[in-house]
């Protein structure tokens, strides 16, 4: 599919999940916050700080990503890349109905857009070097789920793996960027983006 192709077909699962999805987040007062920015924000801020926010059409720009990708010397499943310029949306943890498990996804809220996933990568910035490019987290932050970029296929496929945390932090510091090392660990999980993206965000 094209990139507008790629971009409808994640905003339209994105939009439907919306529809029965619970969307309340604690308002945003001050530009480091990580709450919800004021324009997506719905009605008032209740007296406990809490406010229903909507989801809105990204502005994000290529390029934007593009930089991203630039700055950690990495290209993103061309599925990811259309989830990060579909929709500007707080959904930081979803479900996998396949695992029936937690996921703690890095969202896209319509201020800094991109601050979760560039906070997750340079979390684990050291897998990067042994081709796992972290994306979100498994379980109740249990450890990054990755696109495995060493078995990527002609169209940018790549399958998402997960490596528990508890057994990285066993290995030394000059052992994570070493793909040999990591592999042992490695538990996978979805064969592309598009069968993660269907889990979490399609409806049943």
């Amino acid at each position: 599919m094209s990139v507008a192709e790629d971009i409808a077909f994640v905003g339209h699962l994105i939009d439907a999940y919306a529809v029965d999805a619970y969307r309340m987040g604690v308002a945003m007062e001050a530009d480091e916050d990580f709450g919800i920015p004021p324009e997506m924000q719905v009605g008032e801020v209740d007296d406990e700080g809490y406010v229903a926010w909507r989801v809105l059409p990204s502005t994000l720009l290529q390029a934007d990503v593009t930089a991203v990708e630039k700055e950690f010397a990495v290209t993103f499943p061309p599925l990811f890349r259309a989830y990060l310029l579909a929709r500007f949306h707080r959904f930081d943890q979803v479900k996998s109905r396949q695992y029936d498990q937690q996921i703690l996804m890095t969202d896209t809220p319509s201020e800094k857009p991109l601050k979760p996933l560039r906070d997750l990568m340079l979390a684990w910035r050291s897998l990067i070097d042994a081709d796992y490019v972290p994306f979100a987290q498994w379980g109740d932050g249990w450890g990054p789920m990755c696109f495995d970029r060493a078995t990527i296929d002609a169209d940018g496929v790549s399958p998402i793996v997960w490596i528990d945390h508890e057994k990285l932090v066993n290995r030394n510091p000059e052992q994570c960027p070493q793909r040999a090392s990591v592999m042992p660990l490695v538990q996978p999980l979805y064969r592309s983006c598009r069968e993660y993206l269907l889990d979490v965000f399609g409806r049943s």
